[in-house]
């Protein structure tokens, strides 16, 4: 179990489909007040006008990346000053300079200050899930597949990124659900 400051930040990326957002909610259940989750993917839909959903859909990230940053840095700023001891980052980061920049602006690294933790599934249940619960039609098994592609060669540029570092990093295996949550929980010290 690692011990943080108050007011840390964690990280979370995986596969889409690999059950971030899912671990997450079950997790911090009814502990809003003390854990603070942004979601990276909310924040970039809401500041997007149509033709970047649509470049978003394609599997291709938020083309402007300080105006997410910023937001972001909002965030976890208001979380904290609002007295949560955790924010957890849900899919962020999603790439190598995303870490740099949780880095530089030290939310991450340091003694307590924080850590990544990948939720990882087989990329063909991420397919699946993907398939399953893709909001247009038009998304064949093919275009999944080439997102969940290109997220896995994205996220395996940042493992090197973050081993190059030396940050604090967790896997979560998301084989059992009830497991993830609980393997989770151990590292952030929660208890479930």
């Amino acid at each position: 179990m690692k011990k943080f400051q108050s007011g840390s930040c964690i990280g979370v990326f995986g596969l889409p489909g690999s059950g971030k957002s899912t671990i997450l909610d079950m997790l911090i259940g009814s502990s809003r007040e003390i854990i603070a989750k942004i979601s990276s993917g909310d924040i970039a839909r809401r500041l997007s006008q149509e033709a970047e959903v649509k470049h978003m859909a394609d599997g291709n990230l938020f083309p402007d990346e300080n105006k997410l940053r910023d937001e972001i840095l909002g965030l976890i700023n208001k979380r904290r000053s609002s007295g949560a001891e955790l924010v957890i980052l849900d899919g962020f980061p999603r790439f190598a300079e995303q870490c740099h920049w949780l880095l530089e602006n030290q939310l991450l690294g340091g003694d307590g200050n924080g850590c990544l933790i990948k939720i990882h599934c087989e990329p063909k249940d991420a397919i699946e899930r993907a398939v399953s619960r893709s909001r247009d039609s038009q998304d064949s098994y093919d275009s999944i597949k080439k997102k969940i592609d290109k997220q896995m060669k994205m996220i395996d540029e940042m493992e090197q990124e973050i081993f190059r570092y030396g940050l604090p990093y967790f896997t979560v295996a998301n084989v059992s659900l009830q497991n993830a949550v609980e393997t989770f929980a151990k590292y952030v010290g929660l208890r479930k």
